[in-house]
């Protein structure tokens, strides 16, 4: 649907920048003339660089929805001294996923399932491990989408 929206939208764009690409580059004299050619040029390509864009999109959402990205919970408490962030989450295929920001030994870290992702420095106030759990999950995610985004795609597509 958004693919449809995008190619509408990029018409009407398109259709609109003809006249003001016919304004800025012809005299008035030769309006007449360019508009039934650059007009129909110009939609056709602001309908497919708009149904493109909205298309990619639709996917991003989709890749999101089957790596369970849009159903996060997340936790900000204390444990001790320090301060942790948690996020859990379950993919379509039921595992579940847990990013765990916390003072480690010396630095403050983050872990993804047991694995470390991120070293962030040795500050564990309140706000820094926000800060660094938000920008931890950040880059956990785009990890995910560039690694798990099309087998997970093609899972939510095939049980469908």
């Amino acid at each position: 649907m958004n693919a449809i929206s995008g190619a509408v939208i990029g018409a009407l764009i398109g259709f609109i920048s003809a006249f003001g690409f016919i304004r800025t580059n012809s005299k008035k004299s030769q309006w007449g003339m360019l508009i039934p050619i650059i007009t129909p040029i110009t939609t056709i390509i602001g309908a497919v660089s708009g149904g493109r864009i909205g298309y990619n999109i639709e996917r991003s959402a989709k890749i999101d929805r089957s790596l369970g990205i849009d159903r996060i919970r997340y936790n900000h408490f204390k444990v001790g001294r320090f301060w942790q962030s948690e996020s859990t989450w379950q993919d379509c295929k039921g595992c579940h996923h847990v990013l765990k920001t916390l003072k480690g030994s010396q630095n403050t870290v983050s872990y993804l399932d047991g694995t470390l992702v991120l070293n962030h420095g040795n500050s564990a106030s309140s706000v820094n491990v926000t800060k660094f759990h938000h920008s931890a999950r950040n880059e956990t995610f785009k990890r995910l989408r560039e690694r798990n985004g099309e087998e997970y795609l093609k899972h939510l597509n095939s049980t469908r």
